[in-house]
């Protein structure tokens, strides 16, 4: 480990159904009243942050990407003019792409004919087009990439853009996840397999809960060498220590447990850290009745007692290919403030799970090692490990 480079998040932005202000979403984790969930961004014009022409040409997914990491370098406070073009880098995640245009062409085929279709449907509609705008937004030519790893994507591609400054490869990467809203069709598949939350609520670990609620949006991190950060004066919101990456090898929708432990165990590892370093968990904690029992089923097999843990998906949903991304902000954020978003004030927990649960109001910690888990279909598991920089 001695001769990888440190990373420091220092800058994050955020697109959501609480609009962009990064101080208003982080209140809004920490201090929204139990309530179901409403998801869709709102309040939204790409037009801040991309020209006439590229909204036209683009999908709501690689908008919301440019815009999130536009809002992190400005976060940051880096002019994307001021890094080597060469030695700038974005890694993003995203989960079934573009399906907003795909619908609206769609239709237009059918009604009017294959000649009104947009030719730039194309290349909008590639996943790979949410990585490709935003490095053009910023003029780098470095490592341009979409991570497509379904719910552990955004977690995946924070660990992709960390690995890239460790190896000196990079020295800034712009690295996150974006979502855009999920069709009609999809949401009839994600009802039939019964994880859809039929009451809007997402209470993780409750047990009342009865599925999850989609959101649609986008989070981007700036990471910067660590030791280049403190030399520019950046603030620095969190160092990420470690990382693990597994699959299931099992089934393509019921999780194991067994790829979780191994994720786990794999991350604490890449971070030199044992289980009892760890003083928080911000778990994937989808609020479904078997993602739920898996995930604390392997917190207890490798921690005994596992630390207190949250799920933030209670108060925002579940970003799909942006929620480890999301979530990766989120503990950022609760390091850099000293609190420790809460499950609610509502809470029933099961007590089949056994967790420490962040219930009641949110609570101020002392930051330390903290584990970010995301579990994703195909049995694809991502694990960060985040903490404040020493």
């Amino acid at each position: 480990m001695s001769d990888r480079r440190r990373v420091a998040i220092t800058g994050l932005g955020t697109v959501s159904s609480n609009g962009t202000d990064l101080a208003e979403f982080w209140e809004w984790i920490c201090h929204a009243d139990p309530a179901p969930i409403h998801t869709g961004v709102r309040g939204f014009d790409p037009r801040q942050f991309m020209g006439t022409k590229d909204v036209r040409r683009s999908d709501p997914f690689s908008q919301y990407g440019v815009a999130a990491s536009h809002l992190a370098l400005r976060d940051a406070d880096l002019d994307p003019a001021d890094v080597p073009a060469r030695r700038g880098a974005v890694v993003l995640a995203n989960a079934y792409g573009a399906q907003t245009s795909l619908e609206f062409e769609r239709d237009r085929m059918i009604a009017e004919g294959d000649i009104t279709v947009s030719p730039f449907l194309s290349a909008s509609s590639c996943e790979a087009t949410a990585s490709a705008m935003v490095s053009i937004a910023l003029g780098w030519r470095g490592p341009s990439r979409v991570i497509i790893t379904a719910c552990a994507g955004g977690t995946h591609a924070v660990a992709e853009g960390t690995e890239l400054i460790r190896s000196g490869r990079s020295d800034v990467v712009v690295a996150g996840g974006t979502m855009g809203p999920i069709p009609p069709v999809l949401m009839a598949s994600y009802r039939n397999l019964r994880v859809l939350s039929p009451s809007g609520w997402i209470r993780p670990f409750d047990r009342r809960r009865d599925g999850f609620v989609f959101a649609d949006g986008a989070a981007s991190l700036v990471l910067e060498p660590l030791d280049a950060a403190r030399a520019r004066g950046a603030r620095i919101y969190a160092e990420v220590l470690g990382s693990g990456h597994t699959n299931d090898a099992a089934s393509l929708v019921s999780p194991s447990g067994l790829g979780a432990i191994e994720c786990i165990s794999d991350a604490l590892d890449d971070a030199g850290l044992r289980p009892a370093d760890i003083v928080h968990v911000n778990a994937h904690g989808t609020g479904t009745g078997m993602n739920d029992a898996r995930e604390a089923e392997a917190l207890l097999a490798v921690f005994g007692r596992p630390p207190p843990v949250t799920s933030t998906k209670r108060v925002m949903g579940h970003g799909a290919g942006a929620a480890g991304a999301f979530e990766a902000a989120i503990v950022a954020l609760s390091l850099h403030h000293g609190v420790l978003p809460s499950l609610g004030t509502d809470v029933e927990p099961d007590p089949a799970l056994d967790l420490d649960l962040v219930v009641g109001p949110s609570q101020p910690w002392t930051p330390g090692p903290v584990l970010s888990n995301s579990f994703g279909l195909g049995g694809h598991n991502g694990c960060l490990v985040l903490g404040p920089p020493s």
